[in-house]
């Protein structure tokens, strides 16, 4: 695998309340990727994204020898997510300054020839593949709902005063919902999750359909994030990138 990164506070924040992980090396195992986007005033939402995504990092990296089957890596996507869930919701419950904090996560987990999603408001996951982009998640927003429902269209979407409102996080409940997806992965493919300050600018399926083969994923995670600032990007913008380069069978790895 070959991993990429940028995150940024963007043009009218103060401070940035995106918080990702991406492995330090290409041989790390498990190979994980997490994003999220907190919420909450105060650097409430700041200290949500972080808590949230270096737990889940934590136990991956605590658990690492004893995840050897597909079973056992689902069930350690599922407790360390439902654990960080509970660490910020105690946090918000016991400092008043904290109160009504939140966090999207959203997270992928190499295994060999495929990746699994976690999934929870609206940050997002996209697959490409041969210049063709696929968006694996589904928004948790009050937008999303609407569309759903024939409410409105997709292109009002992007312009409706609530577009912002999300309808499930990390750390506002007691028993966390949690969407799960598995795709099987082809040499080539880029696996990216960003926060939303990304895609309020940035149109991924016209700008993958030029992307130079020859791109590394830190060069595609700047290049995204700067565009989405020259669009006037006042959002927190963050993008996390991988690509697959093929599994390599390395005796009990779980990715390639």
């Amino acid at each position: 695998m070959e991993y990429g990164a940028f995150s940024h506070k963007g043009l009218q924040r103060k401070s940035n309340e995106d918080y990702f992980y991406i492995p330090d090396n290409s041989h790390d195992r498990p190979a994980i990727m997490i994003i999220a986007d907190g919420m909450g005033g105060h650097k409430a939402g700041e200290c949500a994204s972080k808590l949230a995504v270096e737990h889940v990092a934590a136990y991956f990296e605590k658990n690492r020898d004893s995840l050897q089957y597909t079973e056992e890596l689902i069930q350690a996507i599922q407790h360390s997510i439902e654990q960080a869930n509970e660490q910020v919701l105690d946090l918000s419950r016991s400092e008043e300054r904290f109160s009504g904090m939140g966090t999207t996560l959203t997270m992928v987990v190499f295994e060999k020839d495929r990746f699994h999603v976690a999934h929870i408001g609206d940050s997002r996951c996209y697959l490409i593949r041969d210049g063709l982009v696929r968006q694996i998640t589904r928004d948790h927003s009050l937008v999303q709902e609407l569309l759903d429902h024939g409410s409105i269209t997709k292109d009002e979407m992007d312009i409706h005063p609530k577009k912002n409102v999300i309808t499930r996080a990390l750390g506002t409940e007691d028993k966390l919902r949690i969407d799960c997806f598995e795709e099987i992965l082809q040499a080539g493919d880029i696996v990216l999750l960003c926060t939303d300050g990304l895609i309020n600018y940035i149109d991924l399926e016209k700008y993958a359909a030029d992307l130079p083969k020859n791109v590394s994923m830190a060069q595609l995670a700047e290049m995204l994030g700067k565009e989405a600032l020259a669009a006037g990007g006042s959002d927190d913008i963050t993008i996390t990138a991988a690509r697959y380069t093929g599994f390599e069978k390395r005796g009990d790895d779980l990715a390639g």
